[in-house]
């Protein structure tokens, strides 16, 4: 079967002026030309797979033939390997590696763990709050980024919060400048002094500092545990009874910490961007919010209650992955949908992209949390929606970032109303991760809706 080559490509860059300037458009434009399209970053070739049946192929039944590939070989002499990169322990394969990894973490993403960081992230919550004055404009992107940044530091590293939040702040300053261009052409950067890698590399040992005390503070103290990720991991255990040294823990929380400050950050700005424009649907949150909470405090038993708050943060991520564009490295030849790739090719897929697929999402770019009804998410096909990846290699704080995420949109809620101010439209910035450029709003406090003479229907 004959694969179809994206357009516009020229000698030498290949499309790397669509992926620099377009990216989105571009990669949305791809699942117009077939489930397998092929692109170029320079002279190297991607296949992008754009149809869910054949993702589903590549990341959940034959996950053992793929590696994450590029990506480790960039970036992990950037932040260390990790679970997200492609471990490898001696005797085992890369799908053995990865799943004794996994197996040997997971408990420290336990959801009775998880759940127990509500009340950090309603109380810090409550906090940025305070500092709200009615009818000011706030810059929502740069005010969720820091509260994202205490809450991380929170639900990783436990009390005292602050110089592990300004450390992952600081890194989130210089992440797009710094470890893009040291990801994407690492040769380049090693001998072209390129802006924004210094301060990168500075901010990148600034964090490392401030884990390595916290780890510190975790040894010298056994039986503490605050209920956060660092806590049990000094504890986790391989099958053999091996622990994880401080070394491989390190890395971990490295990239933990930078992952996990993406969903509060990223996705939320979007939430009320969204429900500023869709009158009716912050109506029925509003309704909602002051149904479950009367009033009172958010906690972990009201998680499940939260149905349509739910449905809002599961379309923004729809909407606006914070993780748009993964790759993977075929280790054997493989067959996707008749088209036989040999080991070596190196795959692309933006989970952007699927999110945008009119053949499997209607009317792609209207906001509908309504999409995620019983009835209609049921016949949704598998892979055609993955904000948080997809089989074996699926996040392991995709429960966290949930958590976290439903109960800052309900405190917040609850209390405020956030509106657009006049100007230019707010458009996505893809890098590393897809995060709003400049989202200025305007904050106002809202009083309590009466309670409907019927239980709304969920």
């Amino acid at each position: 079967m004959a694969i179809p080559n994206a357009p516009w490509g020229v000698p030498l860059i290949g499309h790397g002026a669509q992926l620099w300037f377009t990216p989105l458009e571009f990669f949305t434009g791809l699942n117009r030309l077939g489930p397998v399209v092929r692109f170029r970053t320079g002279v190297r070739p991607w296949y992008m797979i754009t149809e869910p049946e054949l993702l589903h192929r590549m990341l959940v039944t034959g996950s053992r033939d793929v590696v994450k590939g590029r990506f480790t070989d960039t970036a992990g002499p950037q932040i260390g390997v990790s679970l997200v990169l492609d471990m490898d322990f001696p005797g085992l394969t890369p799908f053995a590696s990865h799943r004794r990894h996994r197996r040997a973490v997971q408990p420290a993403f336990h959801p009775h763990r998880l759940a127990g960081q509500v009340g950090f992230t309603v109380r810090a919550t409550e906090e940025w709050l305070a500092g709200r004055r009615p009818g000011a404009r706030l810059r929502l992107d740069r005010e969720l980024s820091g509260l994202a940044a205490r809450i991380t530091a929170h639900a990783f590293c436990g009390e005292p919060v602050e110089d592990v939040a300004a450390a992952v702040a600081d890194v989130q300053a210089h992440l797009v400048p710094g470890l893009y261009w040291r990801t994407v052409a690492p040769l380049w950067t090693r001998h072209v002094p390129v802006p924004g890698t210094g301060g990168f590399v500075r901010a990148r040992a600034r964090l490392r500092t401030a884990l390595a005390a916290a780890l510190r503070e975790r040894r010298r103290w056994p039986g503490r545990d605050d209920g956060d990720i660092l806590s049990a991991l000094v504890r986790c255990r391989y099958a053999d009874g091996e622990g994880l040294d401080d070394a491989q823990i390190l890395r971990e929380m490295f990239f933990y910490v930078i992952a996990g400050a993406h969903g509060v950050g990223d996705v939320l700005p979007w939430v009320f961007h969204e429900l500023a424009a869709h009158p009716e649907e912050e109506r029925r949150l509003h309704r909602e919010i002051d149904s479950v909470l009367a009033g009172r405090r958010m906690t972990a038993a009201d998680l499940p209650e939260l149905v349509h708050t739910r449905r809002i943060v599961l379309e923004a991520l729809r909407r606006y992955p914070p993780v748009w564009l993964l790759g993977r490295r075929t280790l054997t030849e493989v067959d996707l949908g008749g088209i036989r790739l040999p080991a070596g090719t190196d795959l692309a897929w933006a989970p952007y992209a699927a999110h945008h697929h009119p053949a499997h999402h209607a009317d792609p770019l209207r906001f509908d949390p309504g999409r995620w009804r019983p009835e209609r998410a049921r016949i949704l096909a598998p892979c055609a929606y993955l904000p948080f990846g997809a089989g074996p290699r699926r996040c392991i704080g995709d429960r966290l970032s949930m958590n976290q995420m439903l109960t800052a949109v309900a405190t917040i809620a609850a209390r405020w109303r956030l509106r657009r101010v006049p100007g230019p439209e707010v458009r996505p910035s893809a890098r590393i991760f897809l995060h709003p450029r400049a989202m200025p709003m305007v904050a106002e406090p809202r009083p309590r809706l009466s309670p409907p003479a019927t239980a709304p229907v969920r």
